[in-house]
């Protein structure tokens, strides 16, 4: 799979993409209360403003890639942005012009994931016999990456302070940016794919249905990532590095899981995964409300890695097989639902965190699974007659 210099390349560029955002994210919330002063409202603005931004940009630029945009000249503009985000947020220590900076170059750094794994699917297709596996190693870089880098991140910060961090993911985002620029195989649709009209009915519903799913799902973690450092912190009054090393075991669970779902997907099918995957979310949730111990902490990561290690890998896959002649638009598309869902959970934490306490955001992410897993039976039931309609159709 790896025996080509690109595909080496798309993973190892992940990989420090992962760094870069696993220095960055996990402390941004933190960032915003402590060095910013902000309170939960005004945390829920900056994510709302960010996130709403990033969006728009990001969908409009995915559409124009789709079109003919150049998707490796857009990944390395999109890139740039971001090292200039995280560079400036090393030095910002004021709430407003925080919320400028994002909104500007970090509105236009968003559409570097979806590029990347849209040029990753257009590359395995051509080249690589199962590219669903292939993108699911590309997503357990990010995973692999994840394990390793909220630790030191949290580290960097109790030693050094929040600078320490970003100015860390900024090294990891120019490593990525070179790479981009020296290896990175370039990608223009093709006249007749342009010139193809886009899929229309059905499908149009059921990408809009299996949106909603996608929202949920991806709402309950965003709320978790978001609430967890902030709950330990201000309520547990436990060591802030307990939160890099509940992060780090997180990723270290999701990354088996990522790295077989496309096995297990070809067997079982997506849709009966993804549901399987929401049923230990909605488990770690519920373990969230009533565990206190680090160690019991720790442990229940496996349930969380289980959760995202399949979702994150699998519901982009199922995304771009609806979407097979705009990969690029599906590709933005998912990473701008995780964008959205990003936004539900910010502003959950803010009404949540101002009405009763950081801990009852936890009931928030088990509601959001729960409506995630009710809306995925019906994918599973199309899924399930689509297998009996292909075990009872006559071979030849």
């Amino acid at each position: 799979m790896f025996k080509t210099k690109e595909a080496l390349v798309f993973l190892v560029m992940t990989f420090f993409g992962g760094i870069s955002g696993s220095f960055f994210y996990p402390l941004s919330s933190l960032f915003i209360i402590e060095a910013l002063g902000a309170s939960p409202m005004m945390l829920s603005t900056y994510m709302i403003l960010s996130i709403v931004s990033s969006v728009a940009v990001s969908q409009l630029v995915a559409v124009k890639s789709d079109r003919g945009w150049n998707r490796k000249s857009i990944l390395l503009f999109s890139l740039f942005c971001y090292l200039v985000t995280v560079i400036g947020f090393s030095f910002i220590r004021n709430y407003y012009l925080a919320v400028g900076f994002s909104m500007i170059f970090g509105s236009l750094s968003g559409a570097t994931f979806g590029q990347l794994f849209a040029l990753g699917r257009e590359y395995a297709d051509e080249n690589i016999e199962d590219s669903t596996t292939f993108l699911s190693v590309m997503r357990a870089g990010i995973a692999i990456a994840w394990v390793v880098g909220p630790p030191i991140a949290f580290v960097l910060k109790s030693s050094f302070g929040f600078s320490a961090s970003f100015l860390a993911a900024a090294g990891a985002t120019f490593i990525t940016l070179v790479l981009a620029v020296l290896y990175l195989p370039s990608s223009v649709i093709k006249k007749q794919d342009k010139e193809e009209p886009p899929t229309q009915g059905v499908v149009g519903a059921t990408v809009v249905l299996f949106s909603v799913a996608l929202i949920f799902m991806f709402s309950a973690n965003n709320l978790y990532v978001i609430t967890m450092p902030i709950y330990l912190s201000q309520e547990l009054k436990v060591d802030a590095s307990w939160v890099g090393y509940m992060f780090g075991m997180a990723a270290l669970c999701e990354i088996p899981f990522m790295l077989k779902a496309g096995r297990l997907a070809a067997r079982y099918g997506i849709m009966k995964l993804l549901a399987l995957s929401l049923v230990c979310g909605c488990l770690f949730f519920i373990a969230m409300l009533t565990v206190t111990e680090f160690w019991q902490l720790l442990s229940i990561q496996i349930l969380n890695g289980i959760f995202i290690g399949i979702t994150a890998t699998l519901g982009m896959v199922a995304m771009q097989d609806m979407m097979k002649d705009r990969l690029g638009t599906a590709s933005t598309l998912f990473s701008n639902l995780l964008q959205v869902s990003m936004l539900i959970s910010s502003l959950s934490i803010g009404v949540v965190g101002e009405m009763y306490n950081y801990r009852a955001a936890f009931y928030v992410s088990l509601g959001l699974a729960v409506s995630s897993l009710l809306v995925l039976q019906y994918f599973v039931y199309q899924e399930n007659n689509a297998h009996k309609r292909a075990l009872t159709q006559p071979v030849g």
